[in-house]
């Protein structure tokens, strides 16, 4: 009776979480591409002056990041009850991974609203701080987005091989895995995570 109650509300539980990160990744890419521009995220000198001249679009992306990490950290959690007796020492792999870029995202946004709230007295006073400090901010984004593809490809190949979510869902999630381990191609992975996130998060509202 237990495992009857407790597995649909896990079940409600992870598609929520997915509709958020969904909602963030879109969200966050409308930022990125939008308020932010293709040519300041591509240009450190433009995005310092933006965060002086106009810091709002910025803190909008970071706050997004907190959003996103604690929607990970439900979807992590409630893929590895589903998938853990299919293949346990992979989603111990994966849910390791998961955390670690759970952790990495999180120093980002803090990293980063840091620097946002600095960016004057650094412009003014100390370029090569700026400079360094958004240089570990930029290794830190990147390192969140390759532990993140390696969980998506853990998880969504242990969930292929035991049929335990739609073999279309995987298989996109397969692709976001391996599109993550390419760092130019970071929007596109934005947008296929939200939609896995969205066909995830269907999925299991309607899961039984």
């Amino acid at each position: 009776m237990t495992i009857q109650t407790t597995q649909p509300r896990s079940e409600k539980m992870g598609s929520v979480a997915a509709f958020a990160n969904a909602f963030a990744a879109g969200a966050s890419l409308f930022v990125a591409v939008a308020l932010i521009g293709l040519g300041a995220l591509s240009d450190p000198q433009q995005l310092a002056a933006l965060a002086i001249s106009n810091p709002m679009p910025l803190i909008v992306q970071d706050l997004l990041k907190f959003v996103s990490a604690a929607a990970a950290s439900v979807l992590i959690v409630v893929l590895w009850k589903r998938l853990r007796d299919a293949a346990p020492t992979m989603l111990r792999v994966a849910t390791g991974f998961g955390f670690l870029a759970v952790g990495l995202l999180l120093a980002n946004a803090v990293l980063s609203l840091f620097a946002i709230s600095q960016a004057a007295n650094f412009s003014a006073n100390d370029a090569a701080t700026a400079n360094s400090l958004n240089g570990i901010i930029g290794l830190v984004g990147l390192a969140v987005i390759v532990t993140n593809g390696v969980w998506y490809l853990l998880v969504n190949w242990a969930a292929l091989k035991s049929g335990r979510l739609p073999r279309g869902l995987c298989w996109l999630g397969v692709v976001v895995g391996a599109a993550s381990l390419v760092p130019f191609l970071a929007l596109g992975v934005l947008v296929l995570g939200a939609a896995w996130a969205l066909w995830l998060g269907i999925f299991l509202w309607r899961a039984k």
